[in-house]
């Protein structure tokens, strides 16, 4: 009869590993804490408590050691990740991406010491049907889970039997996904003492972190170059990409998923809330925000708009009061009830800044397909002097625009807040500009653009990026929302 083989638990030291670190000031006085294999498992540097599978087979042996590394080369204070994601956003650096990212550094210096130790982690077959599940859902989200996995599994040989999966079904994923997983190699094509180096290292005012997480900023790089809406994408990836976001951006940043998916790459997407936006908000003139908004009202508006003083009412065969009683006779119809005809209106606002322009024939068009607007131009020519004029004002207009705006941004704000204030009652408001608020200094920053991006949703402004797609969407009598640039991104909740 032969003895069970059995396998006492494996106590590691993390105080002993944490005590090569070169930027650990005070010792840390671990507590051990089993976990259900890698479920749980983690590393928390402030409460002092490693949580790991104590079993002493392979598996729970691997993640003993990849979580050792993390105690190891990982930076102590986790708030690196929000601040650098605020800092890269424009980048489209997230804190999931760095996350993900900082999890491949710890996994690459893993598989050094896996392979000494004959720990080597070997595909189980899953690998390659995953891949095909994920080429076969052809989506953005599924796209942006093949480069999760390739973050994860690089230069393994469950990368090879996903990328084999993929190429089956999709074989330009599986080309791109081998130049990422390529790319990655290179990235973490170090030693351990490299990677894993925990020499204090500045990141910008006052940040710190080991020198080794310099790794981790350069894979969030390539990572984000991948992602669905990166150039490195696959093409229609990239289009269905920017098509669902343009229809989530037309409809003020919402989202018909009720619970909509986290992207572990990215941050959690989410409504732009607008609650703290009062009815009669009023931007901020502060240094740092928008100039105070200056009308010029003396540009004469001596031509009559052809439409808006024609009949309000229209003859029915039907309604509720008879308004032309003498049609009874006159009208073959008789059509002697009446209905009112709306004039096309609604304000617009247009940017008519450096990047934008407005010409005459671009308002006589505005006019002639709304003949009740009132369009007002804005553009920041220096401190006290105007800076918005009124060119056309409910079926009257200017004869000529002449030489105005062509400068700076700088009301974009207070112009939108003084068309709220002077709209009718289901009135609409048309702002014609290409999303790129800045301040009266010229700068830009998140508070103007998320205020004026809350402003669009509250209001349900109409935004266009350029005058000639404003003119053919009036004649066509279809509004259409078309957020652009920095609002589109802080409508989407995306970094800008």
């Amino acid at each position: 009869m032969s003895e069970e083989t059995f396998q006492e638990p494996v106590l590691p030291l993390p105080s002993v590993i944490t005590s090569f670190r070169e930027d650990l000031v005070e010792p840390i006085n671990w507590d051990i804490v089993p976990s259900a294999g890698e479920f749980g498992a983690k590393v928390d540097f402030v409460s002092g408590v490693m949580a790991i599978p104590l079993a002493g087979d392979a598996h729970s042996q691997r993640q003993q050691l990849k979580q050792l590394i993390q105690a190891r080369v990982t930076p102590l204070d986790d708030s690196i990740y929000d601040e650098l994601a605020k800092r890269y956003k424009i980048q489209g650096i997230t804190t999931g991406i760095l996350r993900a990212a900082e999890s491949a550094r710890i996994s690459a210096i893993t598989e050094l010491f896996a392979e000494v130790k004959g720990l080597k982690l070997e595909p189980d077959g899953s690998e390659k049907i995953t891949g095909k599940r994920l080429a076969t859902a052809n989506t953005a989200e599924s796209w942006d889970r093949s480069v999760e996995f390739t973050l994860r599994n690089h230069g393994t040989k469950a990368f090879d039997s996903f990328a084999s999966g993929v190429r089956s079904v999709n074989p330009e994923w599986s080309t791109a996904l081998r130049k990422l997983n390529k790319r990655l190699i290179g990235t973490f094509n170090g030693s351990a003492a490299d990677l894993g180096d925990t020499s204090p290292c500045s990141y910008g005012d006052d940040l710190k972190g080991p020198v080794g997480f310099q790794n981790t900023l350069y894979a969030a790089n390539a990572v984000r170059d991948y992602l669905s809406d990166g150039y490195q994408a696959p093409q229609e990836m990239r289009e269905m990409t920017k098509k669902s976001e343009d229809e989530r951006a037309a409809k003020y940043g919402k989202t018909d998923k009720v619970d909509y998916e986290k992207n572990t790459l990215g941050d959690e997407q989410i409504d732009l809330d607008d609650s703290d936006i009062p009815d009669d908000f009023e931007f901020s003139h502060d240094d740092g925000g928008f100039a105070e908004l200056i009308i010029d009202d003396t540009m004469p508006l001596t031509v009559e708009v052809n439409g808006y003083m024609r009949r309000k009412r229209r003859g029915m065969t039907s309604g509720r009061r008879v308004t032309y009683p003498s049609r009874m006779l006159t009208d073959p119809n008789r059509r002697v009830f009446g209905t009112k005809v709306k004039v096309k209106g609604g304000i617009v606002v247009v940017d008519i800044s450096g990047s934008m322009s407005l010409s005459q024939e671009d308002i006589e068009a505005i006019v002639e397909a709304a003949p009740a607007a009132v369009i007002i131009a804005y553009s920041y020519c220096g401190s006290g002097v105007p800076n918005a004029w009124i060119l056309a004002n409910r079926g009257w207009r200017v004869r000529d625009v002449g030489s105005i705006g062509g400068r700076g941004n700088g009301v974009d704000g207070p112009a939108l807040t003084w068309a709220i204030r002077h709209k009718k009652h289901n009135e609409d408001i048309v702002w014609v500009s290409d999303g790129q608020v800045t301040t009266e200094r010229d700068g830009q920053n998140d508070e103007i653009v998320t205020q004026c991006a809350k402003l669009i949703k509250k209001h349900r402004i109409i935004m266009i990026p350029s005058v000639r797609e404003a003119v053919a969407m009036f004649k066509n009598g279809k509004l259409v929302n078309k957020p652009a640039g920095p609002i589109r991104d802080a409508l989407l909740g995306k970094p800008w």
